[in-house]
């Protein structure tokens, strides 16, 4: 992949429209000198053309023309040529061009000059009232050579070329000393940031930009940097909670296997050992596993899961929880109240509602004192099903621990004294819901009543 550059896509882009915009410049002060000049060039021929006119007929143009002029000119009388420049009489048979046009009017025509060079003309038409009071109409033609002014309108022309060529040189180098002292503070910053060194004694603190000038978009810069840097801390402290409350979740275990194994093969012959040992390896494996299969099922609903979404009978699906749960808790029949006021049935991932309702009333059933009420509600909402599940706990929990409950192997208990829960049940809840987007609520009243909430979107 081609690697792009802010500076120089800055630079080409403050160019290019500087470039455009000294390009219409230019081209409209080109156009606006050459048909100036156009204008200057047609009003002198209009001028000489008057004062041969005013010559001509006081007989004292003889005195002012000569072969080295260069206007060439040709007055007419009734069609009958009555003079011609001097600069005409090495073309004696060559006559200028003689158009009628109306009476006191003039007309400009491109011609080509006796020397064969480009040229223009202009003709005109007028009466001349002679002394004796009679009227004569006459037509004139004086034509001269365009060659100076096609040579000024080129210099005109090279000048505007090199002018615009130095203009765009100076305003490129510009561009790219405005562009470099705009960016100078993300250099600044990036050196910044390389120096920034997150291992040493001040890992924990944020990073600061160190500038005279402060720049609200370097500071938005920095703030999510900073965020970045938190979220990046608070992940490799979790992450190193959850490994030490995984090694000692499974060294639990494993040193009682061992300890159990050294005893038994120390006393092969004890009676009381051998009686009980196939049920202890058995029992302890099955912690084991139970361990494992939740954090392969925490694993698993950290990342994306296919998720199927079917019509789901709540009341089937309580019954069947109901069921699998009976094992454990022999009086769940009595203890779980459901009051669901819905009249259809809800749309989800049976698998991600199954395991959410069965560890949420595992854990409202275990951490309740016995033979209390687990009160399971089923609201039907205007876009959402609420599930609740109610319980009396036996601790109460502040704010701060409230939240810790859905982090990963996380126990109220520090000296987790209960070898059969591992703190993994709302940290999994939690992820399916993030998953499916089900907005999750855990609150506790000064009663003591735990209520976790699931919010299904229909």
């Amino acid at each position: 992949m081609k690697t792009r550059s802010i500076k120089r896509n800055l630079i080409n882009s403050i160019s290019a429209i500087f470039g455009l915009f000294i390009i219409i410049v230019f081209t409209f002060v080109d156009v606006s000198v050459d048909d100036w000049v156009q204008q200057q060039f047609k009003i002198e021929l209009k001028e000489k053309v008057n004062q041969i006119k005013s010559l001509a007929h006081d007989n004292i143009i003889s005195n002012t023309d000569s072969s080295d002029s260069h206007y060439a000119y040709q007055i007419w009388q009734d069609n009958q040529t009555i003079k011609r420049s001097t600069s005409l009489r090495p073309y004696p048979e060559l006559d200028l061009l003689h158009t009628k046009i109306p009476i006191n009017s003039y007309k400009f025509v491109d011609v080509t000059m006796p020397n064969n060079e480009p040229g223009q003309a202009l003709l005109s038409s007028y009466i001349h009232r002679n002394k004796d009071g009679s009227s004569d109409y006459m037509y004139i033609t004086v034509s001269t050579s365009t060659q100076s002014l096609d040579r000024i309108t080129s210099i005109l022309d090279i000048l505007l070329i090199g002018s615009f060529l130095l203009s765009m040189i100076i305003m490129r180098i510009v561009a790219k000393k405005i562009v470099l002292q705009g960016l100078s503070p993300l250099e600044s910053l990036n050196q910044q940031i390389k120096k920034f060194n997150n291992n040493n004694t001040y890992s924990n603190n944020d990073f600061a930009f160190y500038e005279q000038k402060h720049y609200s978009e370097i500071d938005l810069i920095i703030k999510e940097l900073n965020n970045f840097l938190n979220i990046h801390r608070n992940s490799i402290e979790n992450e190193k909670r959850i490994t030490s409350d995984i090694a000692h979740e499974i060294k639990t275990p494993i040193a009682e296997l061992i300890t159990l194994t050294e005893v038994h093969q120390r006393f092969p012959n004890d009676a009381r050992l051998a009686e009980t040992f196939t049920d202890d390896i058995l029992q302890i494996s099955n912690r084991m596993r139970v361990i494992v299969e939740n954090l392969l099922l925490l694993q698993r609903t950290s990342s994306t899961i296919e998720l199927y979404k079917e019509p789901i009978d709540i009341t089937l699906l309580l019954n069947s929880i109901q069921h699998e749960l009976t094992f454990k808790y022999q009086d769940i029949a009595n203890r779980i109240q459901l009051k669901s006021h819905l009249d259809t049935v809800i749309t989800a991932d049976n698998f991600s509602l199954k395991t959410i309702l069965t560890n949420l009333i595992d854990n409202a059933l275990f951490y309740s004192p016995p033979a209390s009420t687990i009160q399971i509600n089923v609201l039907n909402n205007t876009h959402n099903i609420i599930i609740e599940v109610i319980n009396v706990a036996t601790s109460n929990y502040s704010e701060t621990e409230i939240k810790k409950l859905i982090q990963p192997l996380y126990q109220y208990d520090s000296s987790r004294s209960d070898d059969n829960r591992y703190g993994l049940g709302l940290s999994i809840i939690n992820n399916i819901c993030k998953i499916n987007q089900y907005p999750l609520s855990i609150t506790q009243t000064i009663t003591g009543d735990f209520t976790v909430t699931v919010s299904i979107a229909q």
